[in-house]
């Protein structure tokens, strides 16, 4: 009987953490998002991607690299969300002098949680507004 217990403890600690990610995950997600191009500039696009993140109050900047065009925010675990958290990756990529597109990329850090929220049209909503101002 312990055999068995312990045996279906592993399995059950397996099939748990089988769909998590990391914030690995969504730095590398670069192509599976949402994608928006905006009619601005690289710097004002770029500018605007970090203050409408800053927008979002259960986001925080993880890290930005502005030479690659790569910001990376997540949101921790919280009962009160019923999430174990969000990894989000955003990417930043000139295509004309005048047009820069964004893509969003959010990652539920557990796959099975059907409360994780996707980011990607709020967050692009907010690099909307703030290139509106």
């Amino acid at each position: 009987m312990q055999r068995l217990l312990s045996l279906l403890t592993v399995f059950t600690a397996v099939l748990f953490f089988q769909g998590c990610t990391t914030m690995a995950d969504a730095a590398k997600g670069e192509g599976t998002g949402k994608k928006v191009t905006y009619d601005a500039s690289y710097d004002k696009t770029w500018d605007a991607s970090l203050k409408g993140l800053a927008t979002i109050k259960d986001l925080e900047l993880v890290s930005e690299n502005k030479a690659i065009g790569q910001i990376l925010a997540q949101r921790g675990w919280g009962v009160l969300q019923f999430s174990y958290g969000e990894n989000v990756g955003i990417f930043v990529k000139k295509v004309t002098d005048l047009q820069t597109s964004v893509e969003v990329v959010s990652k539920k850090v557990m796959q099975t949680n059907i409360f994780a929220p996707n980011w990607s049209d709020e967050i692009q909503k907010a690099i909307k507004t703030e290139l509106n101002k």
